[in-house]
């Protein structure tokens, strides 16, 4: 993907939550309410985000992985059998998702968003390593702090999406609240667009 591209995919949500939470508090905040146990979006993300998974495992390999356990023959055999389900893991990622829908029902649309801002860097810093200067500062860090953020908030709601949602909620309690948010959100989206187009 280009910059460009990435500065569109990245920038559209934020734009779309920092307007509305802008212009309409209380729709951001009925929309919050309804995204949290929306059983559609829990599943239409979660089998993104395996699908993704899948991607980057088939992509990275585990290859690297194998020479570490040689001389241990018990590691050595249940790395093999990990190394199986990793080298097939594009038919296991359905399973997989089944079985996250079934077993992990709570707080599971903000589980698997934030698992998808997990996985923006892997694919983004393909694009970013090329423009990112040897020294100084240029406009695509914007793109690289943004990811990194991203994933930080990605970890955080894996483990505790429960604790995201309760700080969302404090944050949105007021309308001043969800429009400082919403103007983040905004201006963050604004800000990648413009670096995606100009750069």
């Amino acid at each position: 993907m280009s910059i460009l591209s990435w500065g569109i995919a990245l920038s559209l949500p934020l734009l779309a939550f920092g307007g509305v939470s802008l212009v309409s508090p209380s729709r951001t905040r009925a929309f919050v309410e309804w995204f949290k146990s929306s059983k559609a979006a829990a599943i239409a993300l979660t089998v993104f985000a395996w699908a993704w998974t899948a991607y980057e495992i088939d992509t990275f390999g585990v290859n690297m992985f194998r020479e570490f356990f040689v001389g241990v023959p018990v590691l050595r055999q249940l790395m093999l059998v990990c190394a199986f389900v990793f080298d097939h893991f594009w038919l296991f990622s359905p399973v997989a998702a089944c079985l996250t829908v079934v077993w992990m029902p709570q707080s599971l649309p903000v589980r698997a968003l934030t698992g998808i801002l997990m996985l923006v860097p892997a694919e983004l810093f393909k694009t970013t390593r090329h423009l990112v200067p040897a020294s100084g500062f240029a406009a695509v860090h914007v793109f690289v702090a943004a990811a990194y953020l991203g994933a930080l908030i990605g970890m955080y709601g894996m483990f505790y999406p429960w604790r995201l949602e309760k700080g969302l909620a404090i944050v949105q309690r007021t309308d001043f609240g969800t429009r400082a948010l919403g103007a983040f959100s905004a201006v963050l989206g604004i800000s990648l667009l413009a670096i995606g187009a100009l750069t």
